[in-house]
């Protein structure tokens, strides 16, 4: 089995939506985020001869994924996120807020991540999403 891997590096803040704790406010991470793609094996010809894939397309898909997150407040698509939104907008207009379908956790990031990086057809085995530097989640399909 052949694994690649690559990373980025993104600085993003979230809201937990219902959540009770020290975390319950608005509050941002330094994210370092870590994927890995495998192949039984390697490409015969062409291009990609002797690669599990171009590092080029793999670094490209983790660029683009870091752009949609870096410096930006990731919400949940719930009414509470679009009230904090409102709310947000009436004291500055240009908050760049993105919304998710989902509580933008590190486990929920992780598995979104993992099925963007999937649907750009990279045979990607897991993605390791750093919230900080001592903690992380792990998402595969194993």
């Amino acid at each position: 089995m052949f694994k690649i891997k690559s990373e980025v590096q993104f600085d993003m803040a979230h809201y937990l939506s219902g959540y009770d704790g020290k975390c319950s406010n608005i509050h941002g991470h330094r994210y370092r985020l870590i994927a890995k793609l495998k192949s039984e094996t390697l490409h015969k010809e062409g291009q990609l001869r002797g690669m599990v894939d171009d590092f080029s397309n793999f670094k490209e898909a983790l660029k683009q994924i870091e752009e949609e997150f870096d410096h930006k407040l990731i919400i949940e698509n719930n009414e509470e996120g679009k009230v904090l939104s409102k709310k947000l907008s009436e004291l500055q207009n240009n908050f760049e807020i993105s919304f998710v379908n989902y509580r933008p956790t590190a486990e929920e990031m992780s598995r979104d991540i993992f099925n963007r990086l999937k649907s750009k057809g990279l045979s990607v085995c897991e993605v390791e999403l750093f919230e900080t530097p001592n903690n992380s989640c792990i998402y595969t399909e194993d």
